[in-house]
């Protein structure tokens, strides 16, 4: 019984971790003088990335 209870606290800490991460780094603000051309923005396949979401506020 007791594996179970402490599988479980270790899957619901990973998943907490995760939901934490993710929430701090869509706060996260991208640098300010730095220019990206929004084109050829494809460095990653994230969709939450705060880059692209500028740009799609931008437009």
């Amino acid at each position: 019984m007791s594996e179970y209870i402490i599988g479980t606290l270790v899957v619901m800490g990973i998943i907490a971790l995760y939901m934490l991460t993710f929430l701090l780094n869509k706060k996260t603000d991208s640098p300010g003088d730095y220019k990206i051309d929004a084109i050829k923005c494809g460095a990653c396949s994230n969709y939450a990335c705060g880059v692209k979401q500028q740009f799609s506020e931008e437009r």
